[in-house]
């Protein structure tokens, strides 16, 4: 193991899983690493050549404020709990005036 600190960043440890060296197209198998396909990684290069590959799920730019907004994330976080106590929400009256023969299909 590989114990690491910088400034007031948490130690990380890190395994060594072997080593690799890059074929004629610059790749690396890094499945000894846990790299999966499917996977998403943000690869990160620091000062002395070191790569790190984090895992991470990305997500579509207008589903942005849903994590960066506390009010909204609150809101909906509120809502999502109502749903599954089973509570009602403020009732907004009859909408059925508004259908037409193809909903009733």
């Amino acid at each position: 193991m590989i114990r690491e600190a910088r400034g007031d960043a948490p130690v990380r440890e890190r395994e060594v899983v072997g080593e690799v060296e890059a074929d004629a197209r610059n790749r690396l198998p890094l499945t000894r690493a846990g790299v999966r396909p499917g996977i998403r990684y943000r690869v990160e290069v620091d000062v002395d050549g070191v790569v790190v590959l984090t895992p991470v799920i990305s997500i579509p730019k207008r589903e942005l404020p849903v994590w960066t907004d506390p009010e909204l994330r609150e809101r909906l976080d509120d809502g999502l709990a109502a749903i599954e106590t089973g509570e009602r929400g403020k009732d907004r009256g009859d909408f059925t005036q508004y259908l037409d023969d193809e909903d009733d299909e």
